[in-house]
């Protein structure tokens, strides 16, 4: 069982969905996969926090370009 979790504590970091790691634990409803491994999916907050960085490069890639 620590195999399991191993790999779908692995697979959630390496993004995969929520339904395809579903599929892949062979659970029958998205709720299980959920119940059992909700905790480890990045938070609205996560997102927040990765598109506001991922913004912030883009500015300063176009300001890097605009002063050439």
């Amino acid at each position: 069982m620590a195999l399991h979790h191993f790999f779908a504590s692995w697979a959630i970091e390496q993004g995969f969905t929520p339904k395809r790691l579903q599929a892949l634990l062979g659970h029958s409803s998205i709720q299980m996969t959920f119940d059992v491994y909700g905790h480890l999916f990045p938070s609205l907050e996560d997102d927040h926090a990765t598109f506001a960085a991922g913004e912030a490069q883009i500015w300063a890639a176009r300001a890097a370009e605009v002063a050439t």
